[in-house]
C-alpha cells in the first residue's frame, strides 16, 4: 500500500469518526431539549444517592436549581418517615430490575410534601455495568386530590337515602346508585344504559323535555315535586333537584338528577288538610250561629244603653269576626291545597270593594289611622269574594305589624289598563331574609320582643300570593327594619 491509500484510508477513517461524533452530538442535543423541556422531572444519581444531573421541571416540582442539587444527595428530598425506600429502591436497581410508577411522597424546599409518581431505571456504561439512577417523577398532587374528592363524593352517593342518577343529553341513564335501587325497585345493571322515561308516567312524559330544555341552558331544578313509576308499577311521589354536568370546557355533557321519595309526606299532608277541613266545616256553623246571637244581644243591649255590655259584646263580636276570618283561611288553605280552589269570575266595582274592606277594618282597627286616597270608579272581572280576602289580609297584616297610633295608607292608581293597589305601613319592616320566605305557607317572621304579641298560624299572605297567581297577578313587597312595608299588586281593567 503506498502512501497515498494510506492517506486516504485515514481520511475515511476521520470521516467516519467526525460523523459520529457529530451524530452523537446531535442525539445529545435531542435528549438534551427532551429533558429540559419535559414536564416531568428527570433526575440522575450514582449508586451512593448523589444528584449528578438535575433539569428545570425538577426545580418548578421541588423548588431546588441545578446548582443546589448537583453533588448533594437525594435523600434531601425524602421524608424523614420513608427514608428506607431508597436504600431498598438502590438494592432493587443494583440487580437490573426497574421500578415503574412507585407512588410516594418527596418534600420541597418550601418544606410542603408532594405527591409522585416514580419510574427508576438502572444506567449502564458501554462493558453493561450499573453506575447510576434515571429517575423520572411525576407530580400527582392534583390526581391525588381528585381520587381523594372522587372517593368521598363516591362514600356520599353510595350512602345517601336519595337517589342519584346521572344521565346524559338524550336521557340515557349512566350511573344509579343503591337508594335508585331501594326506591325505584330497579338494580343498577338494570337501568344504566336504559332511558329515563322507564321511571317516568306516560301522563307525564312531557315533563322531560321540558327539564332537558332548562338544563341545556345552564340553568338548575330544584324541588320539582312530580310522580316516578317503580319497578312494580306503583307511582310514587317524589321532589327532583336537577344540575347540569359539565366538561373542563364548560360545556354540558350530562345530567345529575338527585330524587327524594316524599310519598310519606304527602300523605302526612293530604291527612293534615282533611283534618283542617273537617275541623274548620265543623268549626263555621256554630261559629255563625255564635255570632248572630252576639249581634242579636249588641242590639238589645244598645237599645238599652247598656254600656257595659255594649262594651263586651261589641269586643266578642270582633274576637269571632277574627275567629271567623281565620277559619276560612284554614278552608281556602284546603281547597288550595287540593286543588280544588276556582274563581268565580263577576264584573264588580274596585272602589265599592275597597270601602267595605276599609270600614270594616276601621272596626276592628280603631287605634290605627287608615288613610285611602279617593279609589277610580273602575270595574273589575274577578272573583269578588276571594280578591275581598286578599285586600283585607294585606289591611290586617299592616295593622298587626304597626304600632297603636301610626298610619297605614290605601292607594289604588290606574295606569296603563291596569290598577295598582297598595298597602303602607309605618310598622316595623321585614329583614331581607324574611322577605325570602315571607309568602310561604305557615312561615311566620321572626318574633323579637317588640312583636311578640303578634299572632297568627303563617298562612294569610301565603293565601293572599296564591289568590293573585290565579288572578294573573302577583304581590310585591318593599320593606326595610325599621322603615316600615309596602305591599302592591296590580290587576288588569274590565274594558
Amino acid at each position: 500500500m503506498d502512501d497515498i491509500e494510506q492517506a486516504n484510508q485515514i481520511i475515511s477513517v476521520q470521516d467516519e469518526l467526525n460523523s459520529a461524533y457529530r451524530m452523537a452530538e446531535e442525539r445529545s442535543a435531542v435528549l438534551s431539549a427532551i429533558i429540559d423541556s419535559s414536564d416531568d422531572a428527570i433526575i440522575s444519581k450514582n449508586l451512593d444517592g448523589i444528584v449528578t444531573s438535575w433539569n428545570l421541571s425538577a426545580e418548578r416540582i421541588f423548588g431546588y436549581t441545578a446548582s443546589e442539587m448537583i453533588g448533594t444527595s437525594i435523600l434531601r428530598l425524602i421524608p424523614e418517615d420513608r427514608a428506607d425506600e431508597e436504600p431498598h429502591i438502590l438494592s432493587r436497581l443494583r440487580n437490573g430490575d426497574r421500578v415503574d410508577h412507585f407512588h410516594t411522597k418527596r418534600r420541597r424546599k418550601d418544606g410542603q410534601l408532594v405527591d409522585v409518581s416514580l419510574t427508576i431505571s438502572p444506567v449502564r456504561n458501554r462493558e453493561g455495568l450499573i453506575i447510576g439512577v434515571s429517575k423520572i417523577a411525576r407530580d400527582i398532587t392534583a390526581i391525588k386530590i381528585a381520587e381523594e374528592k372522587s372517593a368521598i363524593l363516591s362514600a356520599i352517593i353510595t350512602s345517601s337515602d336519595d337517589a342519584i342518577i346521572s344521565k346524559d343529553l338524550n336521557s340515557t341513564i349512566t350511573s344509579w346508585n343503591a337508594s335508585a335501587q331501594r326506591i325505584f325497585g330497579y338494580s343498577a345493571e338494570e337501568m344504566i344504559g336504559e332511558s329515563i322515561l322507564k321511571l317516568i308516567p306516560l301522563d307525564r312524559h312531557q315533563e322531560e323535555p321540558l327539564i332537558l330544555g332548562k338544563l341545556k341552558s345552564g340553568e338548575r331544578v330544584e324541588h320539582f315535586e312530580t310522580r316516578r313509576m317503580t319497578k312494580w308499577g306503583t307511582l310514587i311521589d317524589v321532589s327532583l333537584t336537577i344540575s347540569p354536568i359539565k366538561d373542563n370546557a364548560g360545556n354540558i355533557i350530562g345530567l345529575s338528577k338527585i330524587a327524594r321519595d316524599i310519598t310519606d309526606k304527602k300523605l302526612e299532608e293530604q291527612r293534615k288538610n282533611d283534618f283542617i277541613s273537617i275541623v274548620s266545616h265543623e268549626l263555621k256553623t256554630p261559629l255563625t250561629s255564635l255570632r248572630s246571637y252576639i249581634q242579636l244581644a249588641l242590639i238589645k243591649a244598645r237599645e238599652r244603653t247598656d254600656e257595659f255590655s255594649t262594651r263586651l259584646l261589641t269586643r266578642a263580636e270582633v274576637q269571632t269576626g277574627k275567629m271567623s276570618t281565620m277559619i276560612h283561611d284554614f278552608l281556602n288553605l284546603s281547597r288550595l291545597e287540593e286543588g280544588k280552589m276556582t274563581l268565580s269570575l263577576s264584573k264588580f266595582s274596585l272602589a265599592d270593594l275597597m270601602k267595605e274592606v276599609v270600614l270594616e277594618a276601621e272596626i276592628l282597627a280603631s287605634s290605627h289611622q287608615l288613610v285611602m286616597d279617593a279609589c277610580p270608579e273602575v270595574e273589575l272581572l274577578a272573583d269578588r269574594d276571594k280578591l275581598g280576602q286578599v285586600l283585607t289580609n294585606l289591611l290586617s297584616n299592616a295593622v298587626k305589624y304597626s304600632a297603636s297610633g301610626s298610619r297605614i295608607t290605601i292607594d289604588c292608581l290606574v295606569r296603563d289598563n291596569q290598577v295598582e293597589i297598595s298597602f303602607a305601613d309605618q310598622g316595623l319592616g321585614i329583614a331581607e331574609e324574611d322577605q325570602r320566605h315571607l309568602f310561604e305557607r305557615f312561615y311566620r317572621v321572626r318574633q323579637d320582643q317588640q312583636q311578640s304579641h303578634v299572632s297568627g298560624f303563617g298562612i294569610g299572605l301565603y293565601l293572599v300570593s296564591e289568590i293573585l297567581k290565579l288572578h294573573g297577578s302577583e304581590i310585591r313587597l318593599q320593606s326595610r327594619p325599621g322603615e316600615g312595608s309596602v305591599f302592591s299588586f296590580s290587576l288588569a281593567l274590565e274594558s
